[in-house]
């Protein structure tokens, strides 16, 4: 059974090392490789600082997805979050991704968070069914997005209101 629980600082080493293993899949994260781990400044560390939406995925004591919303930098748009998630291989198509969807929406208002942005390779069919079985709707396709490996990605922006 895996249990979704909020991320604690002890597990910010295993979130790097679960983002690291999608990214090196290199076809479903913006980034295929990471800066280097700096575990006293990782980024998970000012969401759970901030009491932001920030969710592991746990399958006994192995971190095997996450999903987190970032409040947009801006002040005059805080009441925007920017969704990041993924899921390890294994564990892809169990309902792992709409548990922690579900956690992290379930948090953000008290965030402050009203409104919730992501953007997902065109290419990532099942998550944007998901997204939109979560109350996401499209907000446009960004053309030649990211090239990599000699492919080109468009990208999906997409929304969801919650208030």
């Amino acid at each position: 059974m895996v249990d979704i629980i909020y991320l604690r600082k002890d597990l910010v080493a295993a979130h790097r090392s679960a983002v690291e293993a999608v990214a090196a899949e290199r076809i479903y994260l913006g980034l295929v490789t990471l800066p280097p781990f700096d575990p006293k400044h990782a980024f998970p560390l000012r969401l759970i600082e901030n009491d932001w939406p920030m969710y592991a995925a746990m399958d006994g004591n192995d971190l095997v997805g996450w999903a987190d919303i970032t409040p947009v930098g801006v002040p005059e748009s805080v009441h925007r979050g920017v969704l990041g998630m993924g899921i390890l291989a294994g564990h892809r198509g169990a309902g792992t991704g709409r548990r922690l969807l579900d956690a992290c929406l379930d948090h953000a208002p008290r965030s402050g968070i009203a409104k919730v942005e992501l953007t997902v390779f065109t290419s990532n069919t099942a998550a944007i069914a998901l997204y939109r079985r979560a109350g996401f709707t499209d907000i446009g396709v960004s053309r030649d997005y990211r090239r990599l490996d000699g492919v080109t990605y468009d990208a999906l922006m997409m929304e969801k209101f919650l208030d």
